[in-house]
């Protein structure tokens, strides 16, 4: 585990601000395993949408994604798995670029933070809004490295099903472990509280299982030669330290050695996004779960 003044003060200096608020009396945040293969945080905190504005303004997210959404893999993947004619949620769509990969869909987007520029098909609700005005309405509903942020992932997960009519596709993309998102020490979006779980295969179909759909593919999603990839691609490999997965491994640490590498390699890959080409074919960073709910 990190101690929570650490991890508050890795924050402050990251531009996040003063976060103590979020934040439990709990003298320290512990990563733990489960048995199915996923990762988790206790105690688990979640941002709020201050937090959210402040860091996604001030690393312009919304608008890298929506960028490179023709790029993005788990977009070209999970289009694949949605028939013609479609009424789609996006769940945590922030400007809504999904709809681009579904032209003969009828396309919505929800997500409470969404981007200003964000079309009229997104609806600023939270899920439970939505879910109390639009149960069992919808053919499919994605969400899209949005079940890493939340509290009660399997709440959420459950939330997302109550909206699909019998039969309907559900599709979820989460971060990947291990990968070179979490191989970078101290890299603070894969920590509370903006990540709070960490997803494997296992964990997507343990997922599966205990909220009662049929898996249809479990696929983890390689790099999508994007900015947001490409600047973890180099970031990972102009590291001088990496994180391996094992028993008693720390990924989180207010050591100097570690802060002073984060910043470094955060430059040098700036650089090289400059000067080289976005790279093709790295790890995969994702996983994604994409199921069938139950016909009656």
């Amino acid at each position: 585990g990190v101690s929570t003044r650490a991890l508050l003060w890795m924050w402050r200096a990251a531009g996040a601000g003063d976060l103590g608020h979020l934040f439990p009396d709990a003298p320290q945040v512990v990563l733990y395993e489960s048995d199915t293969g996923l990762y988790f945080f206790a105690p688990p905190v979640a941002g709020d949408g201050e937090f959210y504005r402040r860091f996604y303004s001030a690393h312009a997210a919304h608008a890298t994604l929506s960028a490179a959404s023709e790029k993005r893999l788990e977009f070209l993947i999970a289009a694949r798995h949605i028939a013609a004619g479609s009424l789609v949620l996006d769940v945590g769509c922030g400007s809504g670029a999904f709809r681009e990969h579904l032209p003969q869909c009828r396309y919505r987007g929800l997500d409470p933070f969404a981007a200003p520029a964000a079309a009229a098909d997104v609806i600023r609700q939270t899920l439970p809004e939505h879910l109390a005005e639009a149960r069992g309405c919808y053919d499919a509903v994605t969400a899209f490295q949005v079940i890493e942020h939340v509290a009660d992932p399997l709440g959420f997960a459950r939330q997302l099903l109550a909206l699909l009519r019998p039969g309907g596709t559900l599709i979820v993309c989460a971060p990947l472990h291990p990968s070179p998102l979490t191989e970078i020490p101290n890299f603070l979006i894969n920590a509370p509280p903006h990540h709070l779980t960490w997803w494997t295969a296992s964990a997507c179909q343990a997922l599966a299982e205990v909220i009662g759909v049929e898996p249809l593919e479990i696929v983890e999603v390689p790099a999508s030669p994007h900015d947001s990839e490409a600047l973890v691609y180099w970031m990972h490999r102009l590291s001088l330290l990496r994180a391996r997965p094992g028993p008693g491994e720390r990924y989180l640490a207010h050591r100097w050695g570690w802060h002073l590498n984060l910043v470094f390699s955060y430059l040098l890959a700036r650089l090289a996004m400059r000067l080289l080409p976005s790279p093709k074919g790295g790890r995969p960073c994702n996983v994604m779960l994409v199921a069938r709910s139950r016909l009656p």
